[in-house]
């Protein structure tokens, strides 16, 4: 028999069992369809991350408290010290080579005025904020170093936070409450979505100072700024700083955490790499249980079609015949479970993207070709993998004592 025959008979005798065909696709299908969904969201998450820095260039620069960066040379700590302070916002400061060096704090709280309350999220930093980030203010302005040294309670408020407070009403020059306390509204920010998986529109800027005393801290969370020097310059010039700030001899003794936007992105990719790994392991396992399921039912098949494979074969039908025939129906079935799962994937992963984007501005739909690739190669490896053992017992059995099975 010729392939063209082969195929032909190998696709009747699987219809003659279409819903045993289906639940035996089924396996496949829900394996290839979480391989393609979960390497699909992981690339729209880097590609995500890649975009939310590109947006603020490379010469960035955070640094954090604790010892917390992947490539670190300490073990991780179970908690993060706070070390960050005014002397070392002051000492940033005073560098040549450091720009709109912003010191940053936040704390949930309740914004509330004009009879209305909101869930807020307090974000304490200097003037340079808006520079940092090319964040615009539509109405008003943004409050000033005069502001910041003076420790003023004065607010600028988010686009979303204005809305629910004052809706159309004028906020500029109007009195807010946070934690009990007045703040004079200064400004409102233009809309700008989401900004490190932060919803920025949330949020309410107050002179940091101001919020170290509100809150009663003595540290801040983070520093931010941009060098006008090359970036690995600046990340190492910032190292040795802090080192002399916290009398630190040993780099691997470092008490913060100093990264850039290359850093980030560096990481970013680890991190979903290895959630890849681990989520794409698990429906590895669908796949193998699939192909598993798939060998049970050929041999089934064989067992219930003895009598067939003994009258072909009577009729001159020879052993690679047989075998072609049940290779080919396995191949079909996993096959088609790959197609139709690598389907399914694309239509979830295009939902999911959808669902992501109501809360989380800036997602992209995209598609990992790698995925769709490995997804149809491996399923007509398991077809071929876990078809061959039936179909050689089909291609083995004896006309004689075929004919004889009732």
């Amino acid at each position: 028999m010729n392939i063209g025959d082969l195929i032909q008979s190998a696709g009747k005798s699987l219809a003659r069992t279409k819903a045993r065909s289906a639940l035996t696709m089924l396996g496949i299908v829900i394996g290839i369809m979480s391989v393609i969904l979960v390497l699909s969201i992981g690339e729209s998450a880097q590609k995500f991350i890649v975009d939310q820095v590109a947006v603020f260039g490379s010469d960035l620069i955070f640094v954090e408290n604790g010892q917390t960066s992947l490539d670190s040379n300490s073990p991780p700590s179970p908690f993060v010290k706070e070390v960050l302070n005014l002397s070392d916002y002051r000492k940033m400061r005073d560098q040549p080579w450091v720009e709109n060096l912003t010191a940053g704090m936040y704390q949930s709280d309740t914004l509330s005025g004009n009879g209305q309350e909101y869930a807020i999220q307090v974000v304490g930093t200097t003037q340079e904020e808006p520079l940092l980030y090319s964040a615009k203010v539509e109405t008003g302005a943004f409050f000033g170093l005069e502001h910041v040294n003076s420790h003023s309670r004065v607010i600028v408020l988010g686009a979303k936070a204005a809305q629910k407070i004052f809706g159309q009403e004028e906020a500029v020059g109007r009195i807010v409450k946070v934690s009990g306390r007045n703040f004079r509204v200064l400004g409102v920010m233009a809309p700008a979505g989401t900004r490190f998986l932060q919803n920025v529109d949330d949020q309410v800027y107050i002179p940091f100072t101001t919020v170290m005393d509100l809150y009663n801290k003595k540290f801040v969370q983070f520093l931010a700024f941009r060098v006008n020097i090359p970036v690995f310059e600046g990340k190492k010039r910032t190292a040795i700083l802090m080192r002399e700030q916290h009398d630190i001899l040993d780099p691997k003794n470092d008490d913060v955490t100093i990264s850039t936007q290359e850093d980030v992105v560096r990481q970013t990719a680890q991190i979903t790499q290895i959630l890849q790994i681990l989520l794409g392991s698990v429906a590895g396992i669908s796949l193998v249980v699939g192909g598993i399921g798939i060998m049970n039912i050929m041999y089934v098949t064989v067992t219930e079609r003895i009598r067939e494979i003994g009258l072909r074969k009577a009729l001159g039908a020879k052993q690679e015949d047989i075998l072609g025939q049940f290779i080919l129906e396995s191949l079909f079935l996993t096959t088609l479970g790959g197609f139709i799962g690598t389907t399914l994937g694309v239509l979830l992963t295009w939902v999911a993207i959808q669902i992501i984007g109501r809360f989380q501005t800036g997602w992209s739909f995209s598609v990992s070709l790698s995925g769709i690739i490995l997804g149809i190669v491996v399923s007509s490896v398991i077809g071929l993998v876990f078809g061959y053992a039936p179909a050689r017992q089909a291609s083995k059995l004896s006309p004689m004592v075929a004919l004889r099975k009732e």
